[in-house]
């Protein structure tokens, strides 16, 4: 709308109080001869423009919510209890439902905004719309922010004043929505002091435990900071490697598992451990998906190729050696002698290096393994090995990570191995540092 007024004449304006213009863009003001301001004080020109004062009298009372809200973790340590919120990539619609004196002349005077303060940061956005100036009765909007993931939001809906009228608490679910935060966070923390929690359960993913320990037990803070981000946000970082849930549809329908009604969840695993070890393995494996379940044995296998992967790219280390065979046993009677290898893990522990040792089974049970073609099924992490004997009667001590055990307790059957057990079910070790 303009407003053109056209005079022969002098226009005189006389006030007793302030003059005041208010304008949406440029006010242009022409003379054809001297254009002339007085003051007794002073003549001010510049500084931020104030809002200008609004024809409407009514306000925004409150708003609600006409999307139904979906269903999510509480987050309050139970595991159990659900709240509503708002999902990522999800869009809602608000409307006004009062007013304190009637419906206004105009729509157009009803602005929006969605404000949220980073709980870490303290920093507060006052409007994380993207359309800053969204005017009406209605507001759709497309959560589209990860960074809101797992936290508390207000939707503001005001004529004259955002913090006086309309508001509505929401909270945006976390990206794995049904695996409760309080948990993971005291999970996560017990892992920084002692990560052999880190525990596959009867998911066949030892592999990504055997890599998260390593992680852990080096670079705890950075673990953290990893696993809280990809159950928040549903992407996380660390050196060259990324997982993003929305990346994959498979990632993302591991997002979407709940915990206490998948069938074949395995009940004993930590969410902190089941989330990057699930997500790991079903982005690595090129051939199967892999959904977290018990007994996926096929689709959870992790290649040496994928321990060296991960040691590089997640872990960052620069030295990384493989030398492991997946067909035969490492140290059978057609390559070579078993002391030797013993030796060389002594020497490798000596100069600093983490190891993965690929192993059958049987070595944690003191079974010999007979068969000449026999294959290997797991991953553990070598903390020391040494031996006092050597001859073929003789014992190895070892400390190893595995299923959630402290290496420093010396109560299991493996760490004093027979010279035999070994010798049949060692299939090499992959060095990193």
């Amino acid at each position: 709308m303009s407003r053109i007024r056209i005079v022969k004449g002098k226009i005189t304006e006389i006030v007793h109080g302030d003059l005041r213009y208010y304008s949406a863009a440029d006010i242009v003001e022409n003379a054809g001869e001297t254009y002339t301001e007085q003051s007794a004080t002073g003549i001010l020109h510049g500084g931020n423009p104030e809002k200008p004062p609004t024809a409407e009298k009514t306000r925004v009372k409150s708003i609600e919510c006409i999307t139904e809200l979906d269903d999510g973790s509480a987050n309050d340590g139970s595991g159990t209890n659900i709240q509503k919120g708002v999902l990522y990539e999800k869009s809602y619609s608000f409307k006004v439902k009062e007013y304190t004196d009637g419906e206004p002349m105009s729509p157009n005077s009803i602005h929006w905004a969605i404000k949220y303060t980073d709980p870490e940061t303290e920093q507060e956005y006052p409007n994380i719309l993207q359309n800053k100036n969204y005017r009406g009765t209605e507001l759709k909007v497309n959560f589209t922010e990860n960074e809101c993931c797992g936290r508390n939001m207000e939707v503001q809906v005001y004529i004259e004043n955002a913090e006086n009228e309309g508001k509505l608490p929401i909270f945006m679910h976390n990206r794995f929505r049904w695996f409760d935060g309080e948990i993971i966070r005291n999970e996560v923390e017990a892992r920084k002091l002692e990560p052999w929690l880190i525990y596959q359960d009867d998911t066949s993913t030892c592999g990504p435990s055997a890599i998260m320990y390593v992680f852990a037990k080096k670079y705890k803070d950075d673990y953290s900071k990893f696993i809280l981000n990809l159950h928040r946000k549903g992407v996380a970082e660390y050196n060259n490697y990324t997982i993003n849930i929305g990346s994959d549809s498979d990632l993302e329908a591991i997002a979407e598992t709940n915990p206490n009604e998948t069938k074949d969840y395995p009940k004993n695993i930590a969410s902190a451990d089941w989330i990057p070890n699930t997500c790991i393995t079903d982005q690595e494996n090129t051939f199967f998906d892999f959904e977290g379940k018990k007994n996926e044995d096929v689709s959870a296998i992790t290649l040496p190729s994928t321990m060296v992967k991960l040691s590089k790219r997640l872990l960052g280390f620069k030295d990384v050696i493989d030398n492991t065979n997946v067909l035969f046993n490492k140290t059978g009677w057609a390559w070579g002698s078993t002391m030797e290898d013993i030796a060389e893990l002594i020497q490798t522990k000596k100069e600093g290096y983490e190891v993965f040792l690929l192993i059958g089974v049987n070595m944690l049970y003191d079974k010999i393994t007979d068969a000449i073609f026999a294959v290997p099924e797991h991953w553990v992490v070598l903390e020391s090995i040494n031996y006092s004997q050597t001859d073929p009667a003789g014992y190895i001590d070892l400390k190893l990570y595995t299923w959630g055990r402290d290496p420093e307790k010396k109560v299991y059957k493996y760490n004093s191995m027979r010279y035999e057990v070994f010798r049949t079910n060692y299939y090499g070790y992959i060095k990193a540092k």
